[in-house]
């Protein structure tokens, strides 16, 4: 069963909130969706969930169409929201046979208790979900988005405001959910992406600017390469700029150029020492990071 997004198109009055973004999502997947505030993360989450009509374009899982069979897709999505609406006053357990009631779950016992157990409230079940920390309360939440045993799991910002070590806890659970459940979540923490994640969407200003297994985006970027010299070498800026790469001067002795192709960059580098007559103390890569493609992909 895949989740397949095509050309969907959502406008706000003169507003294009998402412009015809189209991607897929595998079994047993975990795709990061990272855009700046206002790309269109949540909207596009919304219309995926069912919550949104798209104005243009066609959403499915597995070839059923949330347009012609709203009923059957919906079914198959757990969808927790940023702002995870949870009733407070209920207890743990309690809510989650209320929910069973609305999914109309048959002999639901079972299925609770091992949700519970999933997702580490076994020892919470009894107390009320007000009286939770945040990191419990997002545990709440996703319990609720799985109960039904959806086949996508929609995850809207799922680790913000927790601490340090909730959020390593939250982590390690959506990684344990992808065996059961496609997971598609967007997350303003890039680091959360290259902790779990096998492949990332970028959304800017609506459009879809990267969709890439992590390691092609990082491999595909501009990367670093630092070069210490002994001897000065500012006098040299212009022929080295000639070279055709991107190089700026750390200080007198010390440079440092951006390429797609490291090893060709330093094959230049090293010839034009020889030729100088220059020795190089040191010369050392550094691959771009996803923070600095980010920045890349949405300036």
């Amino acid at each position: 069963m895949s989740l397949t997004v095509h050309q969907v198109s959502k406008k706000y009055e003169a507003h294009l909130a998402v412009d015809s973004v189209s991607f897929n999502i595998q079994p047993g997947e975990i795709v990061g969706f990272l855009g700046p505030n206002g790309a269109g993360k949540s909207t596009t989450l919304k219309m995926i969930a069912g919550f949104l009509p798209p104005d243009q374009g066609v959403i499915t899982l597995n070839d059923c169409s949330i347009e012609k069979e709203p009923t059957a897709y919906k079914k198959r999505i757990g969808y927790l929201p940023e702002s995870n609406p949870l009733y407070l006053d209920m207890y743990v357990k309690e809510y989650f046979h209320f929910l069973a009631e609305v999914h109309q779950l048959p002999n639901p016992n079972n299925r609770i208790q091992e949700v519970i157990g999933e997702v580490g409230l076994t020892f919470m079940q009894s107390k009320k979900i007000g009286e939770l920390s945040k990191g419990y309360q997002q545990r709440v939440g996703i319990g609720a988005a799985i109960l039904h045993q959806p086949a996508l799991l929609l995850l809207d910002e799922p680790t913000s405001g927790l601490d340090p070590n909730q959020l390593i806890e939250i982590r390690q659970l959506i990684q344990s959910l992808s065996s059961k459940s496609m997971i598609l979540f967007s997350t303003h923490i890039l680091h959360e992406v290259t902790a779990i994640c096998s492949r990332v969407l970028v959304l800017h200003q609506g459009k879809l600017v990267a969709n890439e297994p992590i390691e092609n985006l990082l491999k595909t970027s501009q990367n670093k390469v630092t070069v210490i010299f002994e001897q000065t070498i500012d006098t040299y800026l212009p022929e080295l700029k000639a070279l055709g790469f991107q190089i700026e001067l750390v200080d007198k002795h010390t440079l440092v150029a951006e390429a797609n192709d490291t090893n060709l960059l330093k094959n230049k580098l090293m010839s034009f020492a020889l030729a100088k007559g220059l020795n190089i103390q040191s010369l050392q890569s550094q691959h771009a990071s996803l923070e600095e493609i980010f920045k890349l992909l949405t300036h």
